[in-house]
């Protein structure tokens, strides 16, 4: 998998800790240096661990299922896809993160990361899956969810709501990245060989 491929991938994964921390950014009266490095620090650990946590599990059964593992890939990558695209094209808020004054408590954040990181271990199961190596795409996604988080937090304080609504657009674009990487993995596995 090129740089490219993995980075956008990053990107996409990043999407949803991207809009809580717009959220975030928005409600926190006013954000310090001590707001970014909880919220980007926080979310991008988990963003690395899920990941890797997934890759670990998937090489535990790979030899298991390894005749039929990139079907398993492709539909997690899928499920991934479908499930941004849908949340892209939702209305849902974040009111419990939005209503918080000053600071954002630990346990919100903890959950509020777990939850925006469960797209990554399913993401990591599936490069187990496919056989590619998963300690430096963990490291690459969560550093580019450290960044962007700390873009959000920045970019909901100045810009409030609008700011929001790039993170759809971005979040289809991930979601077509991450169609087209399942759709490889079953190309590279000769899913379509006689069909073109």
């Amino acid at each position: 998998m090129s740089f490219p491929e993995l980075f956008a991938i990053a990107v996409a994964l990043a999407m949803d800790a991207f809009a809580v921390s717009v959220c975030a950014g928005c409600a926190l009266k006013r954000v310090t240096a001590v707001h970014f490095l909880r919220l980007s620090l926080t979310f991008g650990f988990f963003q690395f661990l899920m990941p890797l946590a997934g890759g670990l599990a998937g090489n535990t059964i790979a030899d298991l299922v390894s005749s039929w593992d990139h079907w398993i890939a492709f539909a997690l990558l899928a499920w991934v896809s479908l499930s941004m695209v849908r949340e892209a094209f939702g209305d849902e808020e974040e009111p419990e993160l939005c209503q918080v004054c000053g600071t954002v408590p630990w346990g919100t954040l903890l959950t509020l990361s777990v939850a925006t990181s469960l797209d990554a271990l399913a993401v990591g199961f599936s490069f187990a899956m496919a056989k590619f190596p998963i300690l430096w795409p963990s490291v690459v996604i969560g550093s580019v969810c450290i960044v962007l988080t700390a873009i959000a937090v920045m970019l909901g304080s100045k810009l409030s709501s609008r700011a929001a609504r790039h993170s759809a657009k971005l979040s289809l674009f991930g979601a077509a990245v991450l169609f087209a990487i399942g759709l490889k993995v079953l190309y590279e596995h000769d899913v379509f060989q006689g069909l073109f």
